[in-house]
């Protein structure tokens, strides 16, 4: 893999190594460059964040793969408003005598940003504009204003997220961004096509692939069961097929992070339907849990429903699914569609449409030689377009390339 700039630096407002979604992708993104043998540094704009946890991470920390990484505000995040503002204020200083110390050796500097939030890239932007130094943005998806809906400081929010997206991200070198969405933004704002790269998550093949043989669940899903996740549609088709006379059961792995749990709400909505016996629901697990979950699951659903963040996104879940080697059933939603061929390499069910959702998942336990083979397949393809041993280096060449 051609090497990258002398001196790399991610800097983000995520969790990182761990603690959501953009951790993840980040983690394995470092964990890719450093198994390079080039280096990459890691700067963090907030406090670990994750309800109910803290981090015992010291101001300054290395990853178990040689990766350094530190904190520019405070090491944990406040849920007392106060604190929160004053470490805020704390990152913000942080970023500029960082910034300002990169001046002298600018030309040797690439600055990767995973931040959607125009407080830090904006002056982050500007600066590496106005001294020349590379940036290379991430930009993962694509908000509706529901997701900032309630009140005046959310809605600030929303239009924060804009300016972002619309004009301070085009001040970047290039972008890498999650789904053709996303890229055609940019292209209707003129921003060159050549400095694009779509790169949807990464996933490590090797953690999630495990040999298991007690399958004690027909259908799993992991991750945030929000409303607009699906999981209503998907626990109605279960609710269809109990009435159908199918016998299934379902696990879901996971629940909300940063409020209150939406299990209870979740219980109330099964017994509604009178599946509540065949529901599991197992809260907030460590990784190497939802690992265990996820590979005692006969099918591994991911039921988004037609909204814009399911359209311009590209779900987090799914590489994970694949990694197990299990039949993925996904609504045809967004990218997925274009990567992957319905009952070949997944089955695709329609969007909002839990009697599409069931039908299909009977189809599944019908075709079960045919459903392995489609598994399997599944597995090759999402490890071709995935898997972070190989997209990274396609990652270096591109932001390499001139």
């Amino acid at each position: 893999m051609k090497s990258f700039s002398p001196r790399n630096i991610l800097i983000t407002s995520a969790n990182f190594p761990r603690g959501s979604a953009a951790a993840n992708y980040l983690n394995l993104f470092c964990k890719g460059i450093a198994s390079s043998g080039s280096n990459i540094e890691v700067f963090i704009l907030k406090g670990y964040f994750l309800k109910g946890r803290k981090t015992d991470d010291r101001k300054r920390n290395v990853t178990d793969y040689g990766v350094n990484f530190t904190y520019l505000g405070f090491v944990n995040r406040s849920s007392k408003k106060l604190i929160k503002i004053i470490g805020d204020l704390y990152g913000f200083f942080s970023l500029g005598c960082l910034l300002i110390s990169l001046f002298k050796s600018r030309k040797r500097i690439t600055i990767f940003a995973y931040n959607n939030e125009i407080q830090h890239s904006l002056p982050l932007n500007l600066y590496c504009r106005l001294t020349g130094i590379k940036i290379v943005t991430f930009v993962p998806e694509y908000y509706d204003i529901s997701e900032f809906s309630g009140n005046l400081f959310r809605k600030l929010r929303w239009y924060g997220f804009l300016l972002n997206f619309h004009y301070i991200n085009r001040l970047s070198y290039k972008l890498i961004v999650f789904s053709n969405y996303v890229k055609n933004k940019y292209l209707e704002k003129k921003f060159p096509e050549s400095k694009i790269m779509i790169q949807p998550n990464l996933t490590d093949f090797d953690f999630w692939d495990k040999d298991e043989k007690n399958l004690t669940y027909t259908i799993g899903y992991s991750g945030t069961p929000y409303k607009k996740d699906g999981i209503e549609d998907l626990l109605s088709a279960v609710g269809m097929l109990k009435k159908s006379n199918t016998d299934v059961s379902i696990l879901i792995v996971g629940d909300v992070v940063n409020e209150n749990s939406i299990i209870p709400s979740l219980t109330e909505y099964c017994e509604n339907l009178g599946i509540r016996q065949s529901v599991t629901f197992t809260g907030l697990v460590p990784i190497e849990d939802v690992r265990d979950y996820l590979n005692k699951c006969q099918i591994l659903a991911i039921t988004r429903p037609n909204i814009i963040q399911a359209i311009a996104g590209f779900p987090t879940k799914i590489g994970e699914y694949f990694a197990c080697k299990k039949i993925v059933l996904s609504t045809r939603i967004g990218d997925v569609s274009n990567y992957f061929i319905d009952r070949e390499e997944i089955v695709f069910a329609e969007s909002d449409n839990p009697q599409s959702i069931a039908d299909n998942i009977k189809w599944i336990l019908n075709n079960q030689i045919e459903s392995q083979k489609i598994a399997l397949n599944g597995y090759l393809k999402a490890k071709e377009l995935l898997n972070y041993k190989t997209r990274v280096p396609a990652m270096v060449e591109f932001i390499n390339k001139i």
